[in-house]
Protein backbone atom coordinates (compact mmCIF):
# COMPACT_ATOMS: atom_id res chain seq x y z
CA UNK A 1 0.00 0.00 0.00
CA UNK A 2 1.18 3.93 -0.97
CA UNK A 3 1.39 5.69 1.87
CA UNK A 4 0.48 8.96 0.22
CA UNK A 5 -2.67 9.75 2.69
CA UNK A 6 -0.28 9.82 6.02
CA UNK A 7 2.13 12.92 5.82
CA UNK A 8 5.19 11.94 7.21
CA UNK A 9 5.48 8.10 7.15
CA UNK A 10 8.15 5.90 7.26
CA UNK A 11 8.65 5.48 3.48
CA UNK A 12 12.39 5.43 3.44
CA UNK A 13 13.20 3.50 6.45
CA UNK A 14 15.87 1.61 5.63
CA UNK A 15 15.61 -0.97 8.69
CA UNK A 16 14.50 -4.36 8.15
CA UNK A 17 11.02 -5.41 9.40
CA UNK A 18 11.50 -7.40 12.66
CA UNK A 19 9.99 -11.09 12.55
CA UNK A 20 6.64 -11.93 14.81
CA UNK A 21 8.76 -13.24 17.25
CA UNK A 22 10.24 -9.92 18.45
CA UNK A 23 6.35 -9.48 18.78
CA UNK A 24 6.10 -11.53 21.28
CA UNK A 25 8.74 -9.92 23.50
CA UNK A 26 8.17 -6.48 24.30
CA UNK A 27 11.41 -6.39 26.17
CA UNK A 28 13.19 -6.37 23.03
CA UNK A 29 15.95 -3.40 22.66
CA UNK A 30 15.88 -3.15 19.05
CA UNK A 31 12.01 -3.28 19.34
CA UNK A 32 12.11 -0.96 22.48
CA UNK A 33 14.32 1.90 20.37
CA UNK A 34 12.43 1.51 16.99
CA UNK A 35 9.13 2.82 18.84
CA UNK A 36 10.68 4.95 21.05
CA UNK A 37 12.13 6.76 17.81
CA UNK A 38 8.39 6.83 16.21
CA UNK A 39 6.94 8.58 20.05
CA UNK A 40 10.08 10.60 20.49
CA UNK A 41 9.21 11.68 16.41
CA UNK A 42 5.66 12.56 17.36
CA UNK A 43 6.25 14.68 20.28
CA UNK A 44 8.80 16.70 17.87
CA UNK A 45 6.13 16.80 15.72
CA UNK A 46 3.45 18.22 17.62
CA UNK A 47 6.25 20.95 19.09
CA UNK A 48 6.94 22.12 15.57
CA UNK A 49 3.52 22.41 14.33
CA UNK A 50 1.95 24.05 17.77
CA UNK A 51 5.19 26.50 17.28
CA UNK A 52 4.44 27.43 13.08
CA UNK A 53 0.24 27.48 13.77
CA UNK A 54 1.06 29.86 16.88
CA UNK A 55 3.42 32.20 14.97
CA UNK A 56 1.50 32.43 11.48
CA UNK A 57 -2.00 32.73 13.90
CA UNK A 58 -0.43 36.23 15.13
CA UNK A 59 0.40 36.55 11.61
CA UNK A 60 -2.53 36.06 10.07
CA UNK A 61 -4.65 37.52 13.24
CA UNK A 62 -2.37 40.98 12.12
CA UNK A 63 -3.04 40.49 8.46
CA UNK A 64 -7.23 40.06 9.20
CA UNK A 65 -6.94 43.43 11.17
CA UNK A 66 -5.24 45.91 8.68
CA UNK A 67 -7.77 43.99 6.23
CA UNK A 68 -10.49 45.35 8.35
CA UNK A 69 -9.23 48.49 8.73
CA UNK A 70 -8.85 49.39 5.36
CA UNK A 71 -12.44 48.17 4.49
CA UNK A 72 -13.43 50.39 6.66
CA UNK A 73 -11.65 53.35 5.49
CA UNK A 74 -12.66 52.32 1.91
CA UNK A 75 -15.82 52.16 2.86
CA UNK A 76 -15.93 55.63 4.52
CA UNK A 77 -14.30 57.19 1.25
CA UNK A 78 -16.63 55.67 -0.85
CA UNK A 79 -19.92 56.92 1.36
CA UNK A 80 -18.24 60.43 1.20
CA UNK A 81 -17.42 60.48 -2.60
CA UNK A 82 -21.01 59.39 -3.05
CA UNK A 83 -22.59 62.24 -0.91
CA UNK A 84 -20.33 64.70 -2.40
CA UNK A 85 -21.95 63.62 -5.90
CA UNK A 86 -25.13 63.37 -5.66
CA UNK A 87 -25.31 66.99 -4.31
CA UNK A 88 -23.45 68.04 -7.81
CA UNK A 89 -26.20 65.95 -9.38
CA UNK A 90 -29.06 67.64 -8.06
CA UNK A 91 -28.09 70.65 -10.30
CA UNK A 92 -27.34 68.33 -12.87
CA UNK A 93 -29.63 68.46 -16.60
CA UNK A 94 -29.76 65.87 -18.99
CA UNK A 95 -29.02 67.34 -22.70
CA UNK A 96 -31.42 65.91 -23.97
CA UNK A 97 -34.78 65.57 -22.04
CA UNK A 98 -36.30 67.43 -24.60
CA UNK A 99 -35.72 64.47 -26.92
CA UNK A 100 -38.09 61.89 -24.70
CA UNK A 101 -40.92 61.40 -26.16
CA UNK A 102 -44.72 60.96 -24.17
CA UNK A 103 -46.52 58.65 -24.02
CA UNK A 104 -48.77 59.43 -27.27
CA UNK A 105 -45.73 58.69 -29.63
CA UNK A 106 -45.34 55.07 -28.30
CA UNK A 107 -49.21 54.84 -28.65
CA UNK A 108 -49.30 56.77 -32.29
CA UNK A 109 -47.14 53.75 -33.32
CA UNK A 110 -49.49 51.01 -31.97
CA UNK A 111 -47.66 50.19 -28.97
CA UNK A 112 -49.58 48.32 -25.44
CA UNK A 113 -49.17 49.98 -22.28
CA UNK A 114 -46.74 47.34 -21.32
CA UNK A 115 -44.45 48.28 -24.16
CA UNK A 116 -44.65 51.75 -23.31
CA UNK A 117 -43.10 51.58 -19.50
CA UNK A 118 -40.60 48.86 -20.89
CA UNK A 119 -39.05 51.77 -23.05
CA UNK A 120 -39.64 54.22 -20.90
CA UNK A 121 -38.15 52.54 -17.20
CA UNK A 122 -35.91 49.93 -18.39
CA UNK A 123 -34.33 51.77 -21.54
CA UNK A 124 -34.39 55.30 -21.43
CA UNK A 125 -35.13 56.39 -17.62
CA UNK A 126 -31.42 53.71 -17.55
CA UNK A 127 -29.88 55.90 -20.07
CA UNK A 128 -30.38 58.93 -18.11
CA UNK A 129 -29.46 57.57 -14.84
CA UNK A 130 -26.35 55.76 -16.30
CA UNK A 131 -24.76 58.89 -18.22
CA UNK A 132 -25.31 60.99 -14.96
CA UNK A 133 -23.21 58.28 -12.92
CA UNK A 134 -20.90 58.70 -15.73
CA UNK A 135 -20.14 62.25 -15.74
CA UNK A 136 -19.97 62.31 -12.16
CA UNK A 137 -17.87 59.45 -11.80
CA UNK A 138 -19.81 57.26 -9.31
CA UNK A 139 -20.54 54.13 -11.73
CA UNK A 140 -19.11 50.40 -11.69
CA UNK A 141 -21.76 48.91 -13.51
CA UNK A 142 -24.46 50.22 -16.35
CA UNK A 143 -27.77 47.96 -17.19
CA UNK A 144 -30.05 48.97 -20.05
CA UNK A 145 -33.07 46.90 -20.75
CA UNK A 146 -35.07 44.51 -18.75
CA UNK A 147 -32.33 42.28 -17.29
CA UNK A 148 -34.72 39.35 -16.75
CA UNK A 149 -36.06 38.96 -20.23
CA UNK A 150 -39.75 40.23 -21.56
CA UNK A 151 -40.49 42.60 -24.56
CA UNK A 152 -37.68 43.46 -26.74
CA UNK A 153 -37.36 47.45 -27.13
CA UNK A 154 -37.26 48.07 -30.97
CA UNK A 155 -35.07 50.35 -33.12
CA UNK A 156 -36.50 53.64 -33.71
CA UNK A 157 -35.56 57.45 -34.14
CA UNK A 158 -36.86 59.01 -30.93
CA UNK A 159 -34.08 56.86 -29.21
CA UNK A 160 -31.27 58.18 -31.41
CA UNK A 161 -30.02 60.81 -29.04
CA UNK A 162 -30.17 59.31 -26.33
CA UNK A 163 -28.02 56.06 -27.47
CA UNK A 164 -25.60 59.36 -28.65
CA UNK A 165 -25.66 60.63 -24.86
CA UNK A 166 -25.25 56.86 -23.78
CA UNK A 167 -21.80 56.57 -26.08
CA UNK A 168 -20.05 60.53 -25.70
CA UNK A 169 -20.48 59.61 -21.45
CA UNK A 170 -18.36 56.41 -21.88
CA UNK A 171 -15.53 58.95 -22.39
CA UNK A 172 -16.10 60.17 -18.77
CA UNK A 173 -15.38 56.07 -17.42
CA UNK A 174 -12.88 56.10 -14.81
CA UNK A 175 -9.76 54.99 -16.03
CA UNK A 176 -8.66 53.21 -12.45
CA UNK A 177 -9.85 50.67 -10.50
CA UNK A 178 -11.81 47.58 -11.28
CA UNK A 179 -13.59 49.10 -14.37
CA UNK A 180 -17.14 49.28 -15.24
CA UNK A 181 -19.60 45.78 -16.21
CA UNK A 182 -22.05 47.25 -18.86
CA UNK A 183 -25.20 44.85 -19.40
CA UNK A 184 -27.69 45.56 -22.73
CA UNK A 185 -30.82 43.55 -22.65
CA UNK A 186 -33.58 42.90 -24.87
CA UNK A 187 -32.56 45.70 -26.99
CA UNK A 188 -32.78 46.18 -30.86
CA UNK A 189 -29.44 47.87 -32.80
CA UNK A 190 -29.24 48.79 -35.71
CA UNK A 191 -26.02 49.21 -37.59
CA UNK A 192 -25.17 52.61 -36.30
CA UNK A 193 -26.45 52.15 -32.99
CA UNK A 194 -23.90 49.24 -32.34
CA UNK A 195 -20.83 50.94 -33.97
CA UNK A 196 -21.26 53.77 -32.03
CA UNK A 197 -21.49 52.03 -28.85
CA UNK A 198 -18.76 49.77 -29.14
CA UNK A 199 -16.35 52.38 -31.00
CA UNK A 200 -16.52 54.33 -28.00
CA UNK A 201 -16.03 51.42 -25.59
CA UNK A 202 -12.93 50.68 -27.53
CA UNK A 203 -9.61 51.44 -25.10
CA UNK A 204 -12.14 51.93 -21.92
CA UNK A 205 -11.61 50.59 -18.67
CA UNK A 206 -14.44 47.73 -19.38
CA UNK A 207 -14.07 44.71 -17.33
CA UNK A 208 -17.16 42.88 -18.43
CA UNK A 209 -20.04 43.47 -21.54
CA UNK A 210 -23.03 41.70 -21.70
CA UNK A 211 -25.59 41.24 -24.53
CA UNK A 212 -28.37 39.34 -23.49
CA UNK A 213 -31.59 38.78 -25.80
CA UNK A 214 -30.56 41.42 -27.98
CA UNK A 215 -31.74 41.76 -31.59
CA UNK A 216 -28.82 43.32 -34.53
CA UNK A 217 -29.85 44.54 -37.65
CA UNK A 218 -26.71 42.95 -39.40
CA UNK A 219 -25.39 40.47 -36.95
CA UNK A 220 -22.09 39.96 -38.92
CA UNK A 221 -21.54 43.77 -38.47
CA UNK A 222 -22.35 43.64 -34.80
CA UNK A 223 -20.08 41.19 -34.16
CA UNK A 224 -17.38 43.17 -36.03
CA UNK A 225 -18.33 46.13 -34.17
CA UNK A 226 -18.18 44.16 -30.80
CA UNK A 227 -14.45 43.26 -31.80
CA UNK A 228 -13.26 46.73 -31.55
CA UNK A 229 -14.90 46.64 -27.85
CA UNK A 230 -12.75 44.06 -27.31
CA UNK A 231 -9.40 45.76 -27.74
CA UNK A 232 -9.68 47.22 -24.34
CA UNK A 233 -6.78 45.81 -22.19
CA UNK A 234 -9.23 45.49 -19.25
CA UNK A 235 -12.04 43.77 -20.67
CA UNK A 236 -12.22 39.88 -19.02
CA UNK A 237 -15.58 38.83 -18.99
CA UNK A 238 -18.06 38.85 -22.17
CA UNK A 239 -21.91 37.35 -22.00
CA UNK A 240 -23.29 36.46 -25.65
CA UNK A 241 -26.48 34.82 -24.46
CA UNK A 242 -29.76 34.17 -26.19
CA UNK A 243 -28.59 36.10 -29.67
CA UNK A 244 -28.58 33.20 -31.98
CA UNK A 245 -26.45 33.16 -34.97
CA UNK A 246 -27.83 31.51 -37.85
CA UNK A 247 -25.06 31.80 -40.46
CA UNK A 248 -21.59 29.62 -40.22
CA UNK A 249 -19.96 32.34 -41.61
CA UNK A 250 -21.01 35.11 -38.60
CA UNK A 251 -20.33 32.18 -36.66
CA UNK A 252 -17.07 31.61 -37.36
CA UNK A 253 -16.09 34.86 -37.18
CA UNK A 254 -17.22 35.08 -33.72
CA UNK A 255 -14.86 32.05 -32.94
CA UNK A 256 -12.17 34.26 -34.24
CA UNK A 257 -13.01 36.72 -32.15
CA UNK A 258 -12.55 35.19 -29.40
CA UNK A 259 -9.15 33.71 -30.71
CA UNK A 260 -7.71 37.35 -31.30
CA UNK A 261 -4.36 37.68 -29.93
CA UNK A 262 -5.42 41.08 -28.39
CA UNK A 263 -8.54 39.71 -26.55
CA UNK A 264 -7.41 38.56 -22.79
CA UNK A 265 -10.85 37.20 -22.14
CA UNK A 266 -10.82 34.83 -19.02
CA UNK A 267 -14.69 34.19 -18.70
CA UNK A 268 -17.30 33.94 -21.62
CA UNK A 269 -20.89 33.35 -20.68
CA UNK A 270 -22.22 31.53 -24.21
CA UNK A 271 -25.87 30.40 -23.10
CA UNK A 272 -29.13 29.79 -25.26
CA UNK A 273 -27.29 29.94 -28.36
CA UNK A 274 -27.53 26.50 -29.76
CA UNK A 275 -25.88 23.35 -30.12
CA UNK A 276 -24.13 23.79 -33.62
CA UNK A 277 -22.54 26.74 -32.74
CA UNK A 278 -21.25 25.61 -29.07
CA UNK A 279 -19.44 23.04 -30.67
CA UNK A 280 -17.64 25.72 -33.15
CA UNK A 281 -16.35 27.53 -30.01
CA UNK A 282 -15.06 24.14 -28.38
CA UNK A 283 -13.61 22.80 -31.25
CA UNK A 284 -11.97 26.22 -32.81
CA UNK A 285 -10.78 27.97 -29.14
CA UNK A 286 -8.00 27.34 -27.30
CA UNK A 287 -9.92 27.86 -24.01
CA UNK A 288 -7.39 26.83 -21.71
CA UNK A 289 -6.88 30.52 -20.60
CA UNK A 290 -10.10 31.17 -19.48
CA UNK A 291 -10.96 30.69 -15.43
CA UNK A 292 -14.84 30.32 -16.12
CA UNK A 293 -17.12 29.19 -19.01
CA UNK A 294 -20.64 28.93 -19.27
CA UNK A 295 -21.83 26.26 -22.14
CA UNK A 296 -25.82 26.27 -20.43
CA UNK A 297 -29.04 26.05 -21.92
CA UNK A 298 -27.40 25.20 -25.79
CA UNK A 299 -29.13 22.05 -25.94
CA UNK A 300 -25.67 20.27 -26.36
CA UNK A 301 -25.17 16.38 -26.78
CA UNK A 302 -22.51 14.48 -27.38
CA UNK A 303 -23.31 10.68 -25.80
CA UNK A 304 -19.42 10.36 -24.84
CA UNK A 305 -18.31 10.40 -28.93
CA UNK A 306 -16.68 14.03 -28.17
CA UNK A 307 -13.50 13.81 -25.69
CA UNK A 308 -13.71 17.89 -25.82
CA UNK A 309 -14.88 18.37 -23.17
CA UNK A 310 -12.86 15.51 -21.01
CA UNK A 311 -10.21 17.13 -22.90
CA UNK A 312 -10.44 20.43 -21.34
CA UNK A 313 -10.80 19.17 -18.29
CA UNK A 314 -7.71 17.23 -18.19
CA UNK A 315 -5.70 19.78 -19.26
CA UNK A 316 -5.59 21.25 -15.93
CA UNK A 317 -5.64 24.37 -17.51
CA UNK A 318 -6.58 27.92 -15.88
CA UNK A 319 -10.18 26.93 -15.70
CA UNK A 320 -12.09 27.11 -12.08
CA UNK A 321 -15.60 26.86 -13.02
CA UNK A 322 -17.55 25.18 -15.57
CA UNK A 323 -21.33 25.56 -16.25
CA UNK A 324 -22.76 23.12 -18.39
CA UNK A 325 -26.34 22.88 -17.04
CA UNK A 326 -29.45 22.19 -19.07
CA UNK A 327 -27.76 20.25 -21.88
CA UNK A 328 -28.26 16.75 -22.98
CA UNK A 329 -24.94 15.30 -21.93
CA UNK A 330 -25.33 11.58 -21.09
CA UNK A 331 -23.88 8.55 -18.62
CA UNK A 332 -20.87 8.16 -21.26
CA UNK A 333 -20.21 12.17 -21.25
CA UNK A 334 -20.19 12.15 -17.20
CA UNK A 335 -18.04 8.69 -17.33
CA UNK A 336 -15.04 10.87 -19.64
CA UNK A 337 -15.67 13.41 -17.23
CA UNK A 338 -14.79 12.00 -14.50
CA UNK A 339 -11.81 10.40 -15.91
CA UNK A 340 -11.00 13.43 -16.62
CA UNK A 341 -11.20 15.16 -12.74
CA UNK A 342 -9.08 12.12 -11.66
CA UNK A 343 -5.86 14.71 -13.15
CA UNK A 344 -7.50 17.96 -12.62
CA UNK A 345 -7.04 20.00 -9.54
CA UNK A 346 -7.76 23.66 -10.55
CA UNK A 347 -11.61 23.28 -11.35
CA UNK A 348 -13.45 24.24 -8.86
CA UNK A 349 -17.07 24.45 -9.96
CA UNK A 350 -18.83 21.83 -12.38
CA UNK A 351 -22.42 22.43 -12.64
CA UNK A 352 -24.35 19.63 -14.26
CA UNK A 353 -27.72 20.00 -13.02
CA UNK A 354 -30.86 19.63 -15.71
CA UNK A 355 -28.84 16.95 -17.64
CA UNK A 356 -31.59 14.38 -17.53
CA UNK A 357 -29.86 11.76 -19.91
CA UNK A 358 -27.09 11.32 -16.72
CA UNK A 359 -28.66 8.62 -14.89
CA UNK A 360 -27.27 6.55 -12.10
CA UNK A 361 -24.50 5.25 -14.18
CA UNK A 362 -23.25 8.33 -14.66
CA UNK A 363 -23.63 9.94 -11.77
CA UNK A 364 -21.42 6.98 -9.87
CA UNK A 365 -18.55 7.79 -12.04
CA UNK A 366 -18.41 11.19 -10.98
CA UNK A 367 -18.65 10.35 -7.74
CA UNK A 368 -16.07 7.86 -7.72
CA UNK A 369 -13.75 10.54 -9.36
CA UNK A 370 -14.30 12.90 -5.89
CA UNK A 371 -14.99 10.52 -3.48
CA UNK A 372 -13.24 6.70 -4.30
CA UNK A 373 -14.01 4.98 -0.92
CA UNK A 374 -12.23 2.17 -2.03
CA UNK A 375 -9.13 2.09 -0.14
CA UNK A 376 -7.32 5.20 1.95
CA UNK A 377 -4.92 5.71 -1.33
CA UNK A 378 -7.70 5.97 -4.17
CA UNK A 379 -9.82 8.05 -1.40
CA UNK A 380 -6.44 10.33 -1.28
CA UNK A 381 -6.10 10.42 -5.29
CA UNK A 382 -9.48 11.65 -5.76
CA UNK A 383 -10.42 14.94 -7.02
CA UNK A 384 -10.75 17.17 -3.77
CA UNK A 385 -11.31 20.65 -5.56
CA UNK A 386 -14.23 20.07 -7.87
CA UNK A 387 -17.31 20.76 -5.95
CA UNK A 388 -21.14 19.87 -8.21
CA UNK A 389 -23.48 22.11 -7.14
CA UNK A 390 -27.24 21.22 -6.84
CA UNK A 391 -26.59 17.68 -7.65
CA UNK A 392 -28.53 15.36 -4.80
CA UNK A 393 -27.94 12.12 -5.89
CA UNK A 394 -25.08 9.95 -3.90
CA UNK A 395 -24.93 13.67 -1.94
CA UNK A 396 -23.13 14.33 -4.87
CA UNK A 397 -23.76 18.20 -4.13
CA UNK A 398 -22.00 18.03 -0.77
CA UNK A 399 -18.72 16.54 -1.72
CA UNK A 400 -15.70 18.70 -2.31
CA UNK A 401 -18.21 21.72 -0.66
CA UNK A 402 -15.38 22.86 2.23
CA UNK A 403 -12.54 24.15 0.07
CA UNK A 404 -8.88 23.47 1.54
CA UNK A 405 -10.55 20.94 3.96
CA UNK A 406 -11.71 18.71 1.57
CA UNK A 407 -8.90 15.88 1.39
CA UNK A 408 -8.84 16.19 5.12
CA UNK A 409 -12.63 15.75 6.27
CA UNK A 410 -13.16 12.33 3.47
CA UNK A 411 -10.00 10.87 4.86
CA UNK A 412 -11.37 11.58 8.25
CA UNK A 413 -14.77 10.31 7.46
CA UNK A 414 -14.05 6.93 5.74
CA UNK A 415 -12.35 5.66 9.15
CA UNK A 416 -14.68 7.22 11.34
CA UNK A 417 -17.50 5.30 8.75
CA UNK A 418 -15.58 1.93 8.69
CA UNK A 419 -15.53 2.52 12.87
CA UNK A 420 -19.06 2.97 12.91
CA UNK A 421 -20.92 0.93 10.44
CA UNK A 422 -18.05 -1.09 8.72
CA UNK A 423 -15.77 -3.76 9.07
CA UNK A 424 -13.23 -1.79 11.45
CA UNK A 425 -10.32 0.35 10.27
CA UNK A 426 -7.48 -2.98 11.40
CA UNK A 427 -8.94 -5.04 9.01
CA UNK A 428 -9.13 -2.69 6.31
CA UNK A 429 -5.79 -1.04 6.39
CA UNK A 430 -3.94 -5.13 7.18
CA UNK A 431 -5.61 -5.81 3.55
CA UNK A 432 -4.76 -2.48 2.15
CA UNK A 433 -1.22 -2.67 3.10
CA UNK A 434 -1.58 -6.54 2.12
CA UNK A 435 2.51 -8.16 3.14
CA UNK A 436 4.04 -4.94 4.20
CA UNK A 437 4.14 -4.81 8.08
CA UNK A 438 1.40 -2.45 8.90
CA UNK A 439 2.45 -1.87 12.45
CA UNK A 440 5.20 -0.06 11.51
CA UNK A 441 3.35 2.72 9.98
CA UNK A 442 0.79 2.99 13.42
CA UNK A 443 2.80 5.89 15.30
CA UNK A 444 1.94 7.97 11.80
CA UNK A 445 -1.38 6.92 11.49
CA UNK A 446 -2.09 7.48 14.88
CA UNK A 447 -0.68 10.66 14.28
CA UNK A 448 -2.29 11.48 10.98
CA UNK A 449 -5.98 10.83 12.75
CA UNK A 450 -5.11 12.92 15.72
CA UNK A 451 -3.85 15.53 13.40
CA UNK A 452 -7.36 15.42 10.81
CA UNK A 453 -9.45 15.63 14.01
CA UNK A 454 -8.01 18.29 15.39
CA UNK A 455 -7.83 20.28 12.07
CA UNK A 456 -11.82 19.68 12.02
CA UNK A 457 -12.92 20.33 15.58
CA UNK A 458 -11.18 23.98 14.92
CA UNK A 459 -12.67 24.50 11.87
CA UNK A 460 -16.38 23.89 13.79
CA UNK A 461 -17.33 21.30 11.25
CA UNK A 462 -19.69 18.88 12.33
CA UNK A 463 -17.89 15.65 13.81
CA UNK A 464 -18.15 14.18 17.53
CA UNK A 465 -14.98 13.73 19.48
CA UNK A 466 -14.98 10.20 20.70
CA UNK A 467 -15.34 9.15 17.18
CA UNK A 468 -11.78 9.50 17.22
CA UNK A 469 -11.27 8.31 20.60
CA UNK A 470 -13.31 5.34 19.54
CA UNK A 471 -10.66 5.10 16.19
CA UNK A 472 -7.80 4.95 18.54
CA UNK A 473 -9.25 2.45 21.20
CA UNK A 474 -9.27 0.07 17.98
CA UNK A 475 -5.94 0.45 16.89
CA UNK A 476 -4.47 0.12 20.16
CA UNK A 477 -6.87 -3.24 20.64
CA UNK A 478 -6.90 -5.10 17.34
CA UNK A 479 -3.35 -3.57 15.99
CA UNK A 480 -0.45 -5.03 18.70
CA UNK A 481 -0.12 -1.63 20.00
CA UNK A 482 -0.04 -2.12 23.47
CA UNK A 483 4.13 -1.70 23.69
CA UNK A 484 3.01 1.62 22.91
CA UNK A 485 1.76 2.38 25.87
CA UNK A 486 4.04 0.33 28.07
CA UNK A 487 7.18 2.53 26.39
CA UNK A 488 5.34 5.64 26.79
CA UNK A 489 5.61 5.14 30.57
CA UNK A 490 8.80 4.07 30.88
CA UNK A 491 10.05 6.86 29.24
CA UNK A 492 12.75 8.84 31.91
CA UNK A 493 11.02 12.15 33.22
Amino acid sequence: MRRSFIKGAAAGAAYAPPDDADYADASSPSRESMLRQALDRIDLLERKHDGLRALMDCKIEALRHDIDTLKEENVALKWSIRQLASRVQLNWEYQEGDSIQPDEYWQGKGFDDDYITNVDSYCIKRVVSAVSHLEHGVCDTITIGRPNGGVVVLDDDALAPHWTMLSQAFWHINPHGKGVSIFFNCIQMSEGVMREICRRLCHRNINGITFHNNHFANMRDAIDQLDAALKSSKVKSLEWSANPIESPDDMALFTQLLSHRKTILDKLYFSQNSHENTWMILNGVDLKAFKLLSFSENNLQTNGREDILPDLIAANSQLESLDLSSNRLGDNDAILIGNALRVNTRLKKLILTKNNNIQERGMSALLRAVNDTSTLNTLSDSNHSCHFPGIFMYGLGLINSRGQMNRIYKLFRLMVDRYRFGEGNVQCLNEEMKDEESVLLAPYIMESIYRRHKVIIESKYQMRTHFCLGIFYELVKDWRLPELLVFREREPS
